[in-house]
């Protein structure tokens, strides 16, 4: 009696620690929805802290499901061993570079960095583990599906004025920015999804004419009165029933590839239907190759020509007048017909590249370090370019690897990719026709984010999109695995005992209530301590800083703020010194000489604190430049500890268009005191 409840009490506990790792991994997908309004960047601090916080519950869930269930323990996964290698690469890479605390951190106006990095890599471990069947599958992606439907739908909502609201970008704008606030993330994320979603189509086939998995897995009672209950049941009725559902689904992937696209469309963003254009076309080459629906089969040659044929038209049409007058009615047209040498983003874009392939001649191993683009990009800028637009991101993700990270960092990236590649050409060969339309389409989604990243740069629904679908590949390697293994033990019978390892030790040591309740205060300890250090502390120094643009808040008050954010979480303090130094460069003649003393004593405090921690950060060194300039002119000695900041910041970024302002403007303040 006491081993079958032990028995029970373990299924109990296994069947919850499964449904919390699955319900944790489904609540990370909603992550698009927050905004942060109380917060410096509402569109990303938010998103980034939530995403964590619901990781690191989710994976402390995971590990004692793990510890205590061994058959949930992952499969080895080639995928999850080049992620992981990709992350140590991304730490040592972090160690070699300009700024190990910039690399571990990033930025409140990205909340990047081997940190958020690592987070990342514990859903994919998670995520790949606890959903492995195909209709777990189109579970969670379905739910993707729906969050980025609503997200379009307030898009649409801001973009036609139907509601004024801080929380979904700037209301009336033409280009949709939604709850993510900025075109360019609505357009991948909704680029990835209308892909999802005709792979979720296209496994319907399947189910509409057969069981589905459930059906199957639902064991026939035995009773004789179920079985009369089961004679009475009617047939018709049952088919019907699946057959309501299947349309129902249908309607709703419809529905959201429909506006999805109509949303992409008016965030004219060209790299994300570029990527969807090349999604659309590596679909129907794989397929036109492996496909095993002869119907699927001639759509695809339909789609590459279709494909092939509007992108002639187009480059035809663009030099002579005939598309003009359907270019003149759409933005997104007009966007799309300035692609080319002369357009301004992309001169932008290359100059960009240009300057970080510069960098990483400079610095070719391990680059200048994760989130230290902007220091490379300064030192090898130049401003008779003609580009007034300053890129602490490649717009590149290749470059952004090589020149951040070395040629380490772009291998070890590249491995996850060519590890992808490996499991997606053995899941297409072996899986039968619906299931292998439904696994081109998510490559075929995940090669459309590969394509647009190569024009943009990553936020975090960005990154979300990309750990899911690599989730979905990670999944299949398991499955992949596990059916290996039950054919090597289907002929390898009877197997050669083993001594107990020591995860089976450790499960042994679990099975008893005080190590089940030990491990449980563990884990409940550890991720108390996570929450707060790495997520509150971040949030509240965020919040802090948002207070400081209260209009109605003396400066005595402007300086606590700036304080507090900076002593909350230093890690990240080099931000709101920045805008520090811009806040009180741009009133100074409104401040009283008690205002004044008080913000130069905590500029130079912390001016000097910033560079101690970030010496090569060049825009510190313009700020507190500039500030010395303009306070040179109630106090001229102060023009001594500008030109300081003058020659540093020309040193690391001579050719830069502040560097350049900074250094003329000092020429003439020099100027004018010696000619006085």
């Amino acid at each position: 009696m006491t081993l079958r409840n032990d028995a029970t009490t373990r299924e109990l506990v296994t069947w919850g620690l499964l449904n919390a790792s699955r319900i944790g991994i489904l609540l990370v997908l909603f992550m698009p929805l927050v905004v942060t309004s109380s917060t410096l960047f509402p569109f990303i601090v938010g998103k980034a802290i939530y995403a964590r916080i619901m990781i690191e519950v989710t994976f402390g869930a995971w590990v004692v499901l793990v510890l205590v269930a061994p058959e949930h323990r992952p499969k080895r996964s080639w995928i999850l061993i080049a992620f992981g290698v990709w992350l140590v690469a991304s730490i040592i890479a972090g160690y070699a570079g300009v700024s190990l605390q910039r690399s571990l951190w990033s930025t409140y106006e990205r909340m990047q960095g081997i940190v958020d990095l690592a987070h990342w890599a514990g859903f994919v471990l998670v995520a790949g583990s606890v959903f492995r069947s195909v209709n777990d599958w189109k579970w969670l992606l379905s739910i993707n599906l729906g969050v980025s439907l609503f997200a379009s739908i307030l898009g649409l909502g801001q973009n036609f004025d139907i509601f004024e609201s801080n929380l979904v970008g700037t209301p009336g704008r033409m280009r949709i920015e939604s709850t993510l606030g900025n075109a360019t993330y609505v357009g991948a994320y909704t680029m990835v999804n209308i892909l999802v979603a005709l792979a979720l189509i296209a496994l319907s086939w399947r189910q509409s004419s057969s069981r589905t998995p459930a059906q199957d897995a639902t064991p026939r009672a035995t009773s004789r009165a179920a079985r009369r209950r089961r004679r009475r049941s009617s047939r018709p009725q049952s088919q019907t029933a699946q057959f309501d559902w299947i349309h129902f689904a249908r309607a709703f992937w419809i529905t959201a590839i429909v506006i999805e696209l109509w949303t992409l469309w008016l965030t004219e963003t060209r790299g994300a239907l570029i990527g969807l254009g090349a999604g659309a076309v590596g679909f129907a080459a794989v397929y036109s190759i492996w496909g095993k629906i002869e119907q699927i089969k001639k759509a695809s040659y339909v789609i590459m020509g279709l494909v092939i044929a509007v992108l002639l038209l187009f480059i035809l049409a663009r030099s002579t007048s005939i598309l003009d007058p359907v270019i003149e009615r759409s933005t997104t047209l007009s966007r799309v017909a300035t692609i080319g040498p002369n357009d301004e983003s992309i001169k932008g874009r290359v100059t960009s590249i240009t300057a970080g392939l510069k960098g990483y001649v400079e610095k070719p191993i391990f680059g200048w370090g994760p989130e230290n683009y902007l220091i490379a990009w300064g030192k090898h800028f130049d401003a008779e370019s003609g580009v007034r637009e300053r890129f602490d991101q490649a717009h590149n993700k290749l470059v952004e690897e090589l020149t951040t990270k070395g040629a380490v960092g772009l291998i070890t990236y590249l491995s996850i990719w060519a590890a992808i590649i490996w499991v997606f050409v053995r899941a297409v060969r072996r899986r039968e026709e619906y299931e292998q339309a439904f696994v081109i389409l998510v490559g075929a989604a995940l090669g459309a984010f590969f394509v647009q990243n190569m024009f943009l740069f990553d936020s975090p629904v960005t990154v979300l999109q990309f750990a899911v679908l690599v989730s979905f590949f990670v999944a299949e390697e398991m499955r992949q695995r596990q059916t290996q293994l039950d054919q090597a033990a289907e002929h390898d019978r009877p197997q050669k005992s083993e001594s107990p390892g020591f995860a089976d030790k450790v499960t042994g040591l679990l099975a008893s209530p005080a190590g089940g309740a030990t491990i449980a205060v563990i884990v409940i300890v550890v991720i108390g301590v996570s929450i707060f250090y790495l997520n509150m502390k971040p949030f509240n120094a965020a919040t802090a800083i948002a207070q400081t643009n209260s209009p109605n808040i003396t400066w005595e008050q402007r300086f606590g703020f700036f304080e507090e954010s900076i002593d909350e979480f230093p890690a990240l303090a080099n931000y709101p010194r920045l805008l520090l130094l811009s806040q009180v460069s741009n009133n100074l003649g409104s401040l009283s000489p008690e205002e004044f003393s008080a913000g130069l004593a905590l500029i130079e405090k912390e001016g000097a604190q910033g560079l101690a921690e970030e010496p090569e950060n060049w825009r510190l060194h313009v700020a507190l430049a500039h500030f010395y300039q303009v306070a040179a002119q109630a106090d001229v000695s102060l023009l001594d500890k500008s030109k300081v900041h003058v020659e540093e910041a020309d040193k690391l970024a001579p050719r830069t268009i502040e560097v350049n302002a900074i250094r003329d403007e000092q020429e003439r303040l020099e100027g004018i005191v010696a000619g006085q």
